[in-house]
């Protein structure tokens, strides 16, 4: 493949490439939303999630990867043209490819990166790994929220159980979310401190 992608030449592929580029780099900002609902639900769905959430990164690191490899193409493109009109062997092919390697796992990281709620506790899965973490209800030890001081918007709320802690995203529009999240503090009676970023915490009770 190597020697396939050292020996094309940069005039026949620039249509191919740069077309593929700004496709990539324009559909970044929408297709993402559409790719990781599906195959998150593809994946994970369950009848017995109370509520499935996708944090913003999950989209955003999809979107990443789209937009890396039309970096990588366009810079594959550029220097093969350079290095065409100074008339010298193309030896970043090698290169090109190992950098193209990080998009796979980009995108994996992307669909791997969800949270769920449901009748027995929360589990969720960071972005930097693919092992999820699970916290029964009964063993939830703390539970705050994130609050936007501007605008006292929630915007998540993490459960620890004194030795790990799972935040999950929230939005007041998603009525599963709210519901499942009320219904297990009110349930377990749990103090919810809120933790606004510059103004210290504040604790308050259901």
């Amino acid at each position: 493949m190597l020697k396939k992608i050292r020996d094309s030449d940069a005039d026949t592929v620039m249509p191919y490439i740069s077309t593929t580029a700004i496709l990539l780099i324009l559909t970044a900002f929408f297709l993402p939303g559409i790719f990781v609902m599906f195959i998150q639900d593809m994946l994970f769905y369950s009848r017995d999630h109370w509520s499935f959430l996708r944090p913003s990164e999950a989209y955003m690191g999809f979107g990443a990867a789209m937009i890396w490899i039309a970096v990588v193409l366009l810079s594959f493109l550029f220097t093969k043209m350079y290095a065409e009109r100074k008339d010298k062997a193309y030896k970043l092919a090698g290169l090109h490819v190992f950098m193209m390697a990080f998009a796979p796992l980009l995108f994996a990281l992307s669909i791997y990166h969800y949270a769920f709620l449901d009748e027995t506790g929360v589990t969720g899965n960071s972005f930097w790994t693919f092992s999820e973490e699970y916290i029964a209800w009964d063993d939830v030890e703390e539970v705050t929220r994130l609050v936007d001081e501007t605008n006292s918007a929630v915007l998540s709320y993490t459960f620890s159980d004194g030795e790990k802690s799972i935040t999950v995203p929230y939005n007041s529009r998603e009525y599963e979310t709210r519901r499942a999240i009320l219904s297990a503090v009110q349930m377990y009676e749990w103090e919810v401190t809120d933790v606004f970023e510059d103004a210290g915490t504040v604790p308050i009770t259901f």
